[in-house]
């Protein structure tokens, strides 16, 4: 017997329909995932973190070294600068920051955080913007 379709292309390979599926199940399983660890991590976020998560009573044995002075106020100014950011367009919510020096904040942990050693340096400084007076 002759050979006599050699003209004719041999049939392409068919990739199998279930390899298909099971790479897209396989996607979205993954994605499911992610989504449920992420969405589990920012359900229970720390609402602090860094030096301002500190404890007023650490804070307090802390304070009076000039590195970790410094270190408190530089977070505390970065916290009340960003607390008095404008960024839903409510200037009555802002605070007037002009008399917020090192000496201030410094000044206001320690007589907050005397007064409460189970807060946090955070929370001191909360209590401190508050405090100021509203901008005109």
């Amino acid at each position: 017997m002759t050979d006599t379709f050699n003209d004719q292309k041999p049939p392409a390979k068919r990739r199998l329909p279930g390899l298909r599926l099971k790479r897209a199940a396989g996607g979205l399983t993954v994605l499911i995932g992610m989504s449920y660890a992420i969405g589990s991590f920012a359900a229970h976020a720390p609402s602090d973190v860094g030096i301002g998560a500190s404890s007023c009573a650490a804070t307090i044995e802390m304070l009076g070294d000039a590195h970790f002075d410094r270190i408190v106020t530089a977070w505390s100014s970065g916290f009340i600068s960003g607390s008095n950011a404008d960024p839903v367009g409510d200037p009555s919510r802002q605070r007037d920051i002009a008399t917020v020096s090192e000496a201030s904040i410094l000044r206001h942990v320690r007589t907050y955080c005397a007064a409460n050693p189970t807060k946090t340096l955070a929370s001191a400084v909360e209590r401190l913007f508050a405090s100021l007076p509203d901008y005109h």
